[in-house]
């Protein structure tokens, strides 16, 4: 009975972060597709998950030189380029504070999914968020 039970918890906690994983990468088209005025938006990151994501994904390609890309992403704080000057997105409010290129953050805080664009570092770039997302544009930072 206890291994049912430990079998029936391993698999809803893989479930979980499936799904979770799924949340993500779904948050992050939206938010790239709400930013781009292309179709097709190139996209550079040295994460192996997102490139997973994004590799068969008929709207984003994934490109191995960052100066080719529309958009970085950028997971940990030590995987930032700072030779690249492209609008990028973060997954730590504090990278996203710290990091002048980063137009957009998204992060889980208390287990739900939190977005915010930077209207000043977009305007630098010349982009506009669009559509549902407007809403997480701030004026502050």
């Amino acid at each position: 009975m206890k291994t049912i039970i430990l079998l029936v918890s391993i698999l809803a906690a893989v479930n979980l972060f499936a799904s979770e994983s799924e949340w993500e990468g779904a948050i992050l088209k939206k938010m790239l597709e709400s930013m781009s005025k292309s179709a097709v938006i190139s996209v550079y990151t040295k994460d192996k998950t997102l490139q997973k994501e994004f590799q068969n994904s008929y709207a984003f390609h994934m490109v191995q030189d960052c100066k080719k890309s529309d958009f970085v992403l950028v997971r940990k704080s030590e995987d930032l380029n700072q030779t690249c000057n492209k609008p990028t997105i973060v997954f730590d409010y504090y990278t996203y504070l710290q990091t002048p290129n980063a137009v957009g953050v998204f992060f889980w805080q208390k287990g739900r999914p939190t977005i915010r664009f930077s209207q000043k570092r977009l305007q630098s770039f010349d982009l506009k968020v669009h559509g549902e997302l407007l809403k997480f544009v701030s004026t502050k930072k």
